[in-house]
């Protein structure tokens, strides 16, 4: 099981595959296997390197809040790459793991040739006005009851969640997975974190690489964000996938990766 010491946290990867590096950042409760249709797709092409965020999967959990941010989930990954000798790399991130891919493009250009974007945001989106109280009470409840109970919580309390899961019940399962493989402070640190984030909606019109963003259409929290990352980034691209909801690359894997090696091959890159 591969890591590497950052700061003494260890960070878990997976790395697969030879030539031009596509390195894979993972969403809030998720790892690096939730690219495994990607990988599996494209380790033939080239390299695939997937990096667990501190607090989730196989890396470490560090029990203070000040060990998790965006900025430092995004050195991490420059820690794998530097690790691995990538100098630079094809970006893609989802969701928790877009936002920092574009921290890490916007602080270190050099380091990306291309950027995949997938159901994520520069910082503005909306929240409902009673959100803020549900995390806490899926804080304590993933302190005092476990992370079963904070899911559970949340599957009947989040109406984001409530009509997912009514939409397609088969996808219950595979959050409570999701959640069950992260750790307590993870689960409560990282999401904590989200709202320390200085959007970077300002700068995207820094951002000069390829980049190409995912949508999932019943993602209708992140229609608007979407949206704002094809106009705020120069000639970015937007594709919307229908039928799916947050995790399109899960859902949907072979329109996934469809789009995606199209945009591998117009732009150069392994395809």
């Amino acid at each position: 099981m591969p890591k590497i010491d950052v700061g003494g946290v260890n960070i878990h990867y997976e790395d697969r595959g030879r030539g031009e590096a596509l390195v894979f950042m993972h969403g809030y409760t998720g790892s690096g296997r939730d690219w495994r249709n990607q990988v599996e797709a494209l380790a033939g092409r080239c390299r695939t390197v997937t990096v667990d965020a501190r607090g989730h999967g196989d890396s470490d959990a560090p029990t203070s809040e000040e060990q998790y941010s965006i900025e430092i989930a995004s050195r991490d990954a420059r820690a794998v790459m530097d690790h691995l000798g990538i100098g630079s790399c094809c970006l893609v991130g989802h969701s928790m793991g877009g936002f920092a891919a574009l921290q890490f493009v916007l602080d270190d250009p050099d380091r990306v040739k291309a950027l995949v974007l997938v159901d994520t945001s520069s910082g503005d989106y909306d929240v409902p006005s009673d959100y803020p109280d549900l995390k806490q009470t899926l804080y304590e409840l993933a302190r005092t009851e476990g992370l079963e109970a904070a899911f559970e919580y949340e599957a009947d309390h989040n109406p984001i969640r409530i009509d997912r899961f009514a939409k397609h019940p088969e996808l219950r399962d595979v959050a409570r997975a999701k959640v069950l493989q992260t750790s307590v402070d993870g689960y409560v640190y990282v999401s904590k974190s989200f709202g320390k984030w200085q959007p970077v909606s300002r700068r995207l019109g820094e951002i000069r690489v390829p980049t190409l963003i995912f949508w999932g259409r019943e993602d209708a929290g992140f229609e608007r964000p979407s949206q704002a990352l094809k106009n705020g980034i120069p000639d970015a691209r937007l594709v919307i996938v229908p039928g799916v909801g947050h995790n399109p690359h899960e859902e949907a894997p072979e329109v996934f990766n469809q789009a995606l090696l199209a945009f591998l091959d117009e732009i150069g890159r392994p395809a």
